[in-house]
């Protein structure tokens, strides 16, 4: 059991000696090199901008300022309500 215990000491401090070897010499970062499929695949994940365009509508967090603009715009209003969690885990 000593022998167990003696051991991981050992390893723990040569660990805890290596940790920031080197970091004294400066090396500029590189960015790696990416792929064409790589960049094929991200495109296809990230919305594009048609799909952004939500973000556009003045939309309120309150219904109250909602009703008040849109009486001073003469505009309906959408309310959109909900019961229960987002994820239907209710």
């Amino acid at each position: 059991m000593k022998q167990v215990v003696f051991g991981n000491t050992v390893i723990v401090l040569l660990l805890a000696a290596s940790i920031g070897h080197g970091a004294d010499k400066e090396r500029p970062l590189q960015l790696p090199q990416l792929s064409a499929e790589y960049a094929k695949q991200r495109d296809l994940v990230l919305p594009n901008p048609r799909e952004q365009s939500y973000r556009k509508i003045g939309w309120r967090a309150s219904v109250l300022h909602g009703i008040v603009d849109a009486q001073k715009n003469d505009k309906a209003v959408l309310i959109v309500l909900m019961n229960g969690h987002p994820l239907g885990c209710t």
